[in-house]
């Protein structure tokens, strides 16, 4: 009975609050964007950690991010703004309108639209965040795509950038907007 209670209990936290959701500290009432949507998991808890008093926004970086983001406010009925962002858009955004950005490298798909773009939109990124704003890259340990986000964000200028942490096969790597300058 008490194995029964523990793994009923253990499910039911991970469904709660996984990992991932965890790793980037988003609260009630943030306003986020995600970038990328391969870990519909993910968008989903942060959709729902900021609640109605927040806002969610989703840089879809081709139609299966659109679509998986889409199916996401479907699912949880959410209210999630779907942008596509691409090499030839200026982004829908304005400065200083975010408290959190995720970036969603679950899968790779960011590390391997960066070789193209990837640059422009980090530095993006920090315009739309707020001072004292925070960006996390949520990474595979081990990613093929040869996309070094510790660097890349330390050159975009977030200042500190740092690992979180590495568990379960995934980086959590987070960088800041000073609040000065």
């Amino acid at each position: 009975m008490m194995f029964l209670l523990r793994l009923l209990t253990r499910k039911r936290a991970r469904e709660m609050d996984p990992l991932h959701v965890s790793m980037t500290g988003v609260r009630m009432g943030e306003r986020f964007l995600q970038i990328g949507c391969r870990d519909r998991g993910l968008l989903s808890g942060l959709a729902a950690k900021v609640g109605l008093s927040g806002s969610a926004h989703v840089a879809a970086l081709g139609d299966a991010d659109a679509k998986n983001a889409a199916a996401v406010g479907r699912k949880v009925g959410a209210l999630i703004e779907i942008h596509d962002i691409d090499e030839g858009r200026a982004w829908p955004f304005d400065a200083e309108q975010f408290d959190m950005i995720v970036v969603d490298d679950t899968q790779d798909s960011f590390g391997a639209f960066y070789s193209g773009s990837g640059s422009v939109m980090l530095a993006n990124s920090l315009r739309a965040l707020r001072r004292g704003g925070r960006i996390e890259i949520i990474a595979r340990s081990q990613t093929g795509a040869g996309f070094d986000a510790v660097g890349e964000l330390a050159k975009a200028g977030f200042k500190p950038v740092r690992v979180l942490a590495e568990r379960d096969g995934f980086k959590f790597i987070e960088g800041l907007k000073g609040t000065y300058g």
